[in-house]
């Protein structure tokens, strides 16, 4: 498997791709039934298409409980026409075709997204809100179509998904908007302008703390199966995932989440928002090297239970490294770095450091070098009359709405979706394998591990494909 994992990307960047060699690597990925290209062409379904300005796009989605159930409020507040709704559980799905039946009385119901996107060929855009593990081939497939796509976070479940979301959207021309919504508010932009301002100079280490998980994980797979209700689909629920029995309160609706095989636990639900602006506001751009430091007991299908996870990543605007740490679990940084950083002030769950040469940016607040205390963003006299040099938006979902019309790129589309998704998911894979991993972003794999090598890369069952 590795030595295959090296070839395909290998061959993913020559010519002769488009000869049969690649009918060799066929088997590359125990479970897959085609050859796995993220560069491969796109045959597309139908042409892409943008809404006239001011006109309603005509929506699908796919997910309707969870985050989908909120993605759908905020387009349907936005006064967006929805078409389609899709979701293997009825319970839910029935529940959403109500939420919005006073204004879309005809909307109409699928339990397979498959079907949805072969009969609805009058939509302009689709939202995945699946499990993560259902987000690569469920929005590829829309894109194949034509279809813009608004992907909650993390954008995919692996890295080798992110390059094909990456190749796909760009060969279909289409608007994309990962649901890190955070990057829709003035806040966040505000805090952009401040780290690309430099007032803080060049920075070192960022410390993200989060109160995630707060789902079960760090636990072996139960034993047995139960009867699997009416109104859910399970075999569509696994989708591309290796078949496993039902059991009730396990998986569906929300406890997926610390499953290797469905989810990327704490980090790929929560770093996506947190990495996101300070990814932006530095250039961040690759891996260097990612290790989780400190971990509870592993476990061979769940993410343990709180981890530390230490990534190295080069920026463009500064000349070196930046080191970020990532605390779940409800853990924080240790009691000297609170004290040499925040002056002994424990970081709460949910809050960012970044330690500049010149200055600490905290939770809305700023202390440069001199200043007694941390000062709020607004009252500090150097950033307080910085120029806005972001645009403002109405929120996220109203920007991506926008951009479907012909408005301006998102905030979130491929450009900072992708190699922010894919830092995640490769701080995802030190979480199951120790050590410290060093990446080579030019040849997209580890260098120093076979078996983080093969998680990069998805299991797809028999009857389902990526793109």
């Amino acid at each position: 498997m590795p030595d295959r994992w090296n070839d395909f990307m290998e061959l993913g960047r020559r010519a002769f791709l488009e000869t049969g060699a690649l009918s060799a690597l066929a088997t590359a990925v125990p479970g897959c039934t085609a050859p796995l290209r993220h560069d491969a062409p796109v045959s597309m379904l139908s042409q892409t298409h943008f809404a006239k300005p001011g006109a309603k796009i005509r929506m699908g989605f796919i997910g309707s409980g969870g985050r989908g159930g909120a993605n759908l409020n905020e387009f349907f507040k936005l006064g967006e026409e929805i078409v389609a709704l899709c979701d293997v559980d009825s319970i839910r799905l029935d529940a959403a075709a109500k939420k919005v039946s006073a204004r879309c009385p005809r909307v109409r119901r699928y339990r397979d997204w498959r079907e949805m996107l072969e009969r609805e060929r009058s939509l302009d855009a689709v939202v995945v809100s699946t499990p993560d593990h259902m987000h690569a081939a469920a929005a590829i497939a829309a894109m194949k179509h034509g279809l813009h796509v608004y992907v909650e976070k993390p954008l995919v479940r692996t890295f080798f998904e992110a390059e094909r979301f990456r190749h796909v959207a760009a060969e279909c021309g289409v608007v994309t908007q990962m649901g890190n919504n955070g990057n829709g508010t003035d806040s966040q932009r505000r805090n952009i302008e401040i780290l690309q301002s430099g007032v803080i100079g060049d920075v070192s280490e960022i410390h993200v703390t989060t109160n995630r998980p707060i789902w079960p994980q760090g636990l072996e797979r139960p034993e047995g199966s139960d009867t699997i209700p009416p109104t859910l689909d399970w075999n569509l629920w696994l989708g591309i995932a290796p078949k496993r029995p039902f059991k009730k309160n396990v998986y569906h609706a929300f406890k997926w989440r610390g499953w290797f095989d469905f989810g990327t636990g704490a980090m790929g639900d929560i770093a996506c928002h947190a990495m996101s602006f300070f990814w932006r506001g530095l250039a961040l751009e690759h891996v260097v090297s990612v290790e989780c430091v400190k971990s509870t007991p592993r476990f061979s299908e769940t993410y343990p239970v709180a981890t530390t996870v230490k990534l190295a990543v080069t920026s463009s605007s500064q000349p070196n490294p930046v080191d970020v740490y990532w605390y779940d679990g409800k853990t924080a940084p240790d009691v000297e770095t609170c004290r040499r950083l925040t002056d002994g002030v424990k970081s709460h769950m949910g809050g960012t450091i970044v330690v500049g040469e010149r200055g600490i940016l905290w939770n809305g607040r700023l202390k440069l070098k001199g200043d007694k205390d941390f000062i709020r963003l607004q009252d500090h006299p150097a950033v307080c009359n910085l120029p806005v040099t972001l645009p403002r938006v109405r929120n996220h979902h109203w920007e991506f709405a926008e951009a479907v019309r012909g408005g301006a790129k998102p905030f979130s589309d491929v450009d900072h979706s992708v190699p922010l998704t894919e830092a995640v998911l490769l701080g995802c894979v030190s979480q199951r394998v120790p050590g410290r991993l060093d990446w080579d972003a030019a040849r997209r794999r580890f260098v120093n591990s076979d078996e983080a090598n093969a998680l990069l890369m998805p299991h797809l069952r028999s009857g389902w494909e990526i793109g």
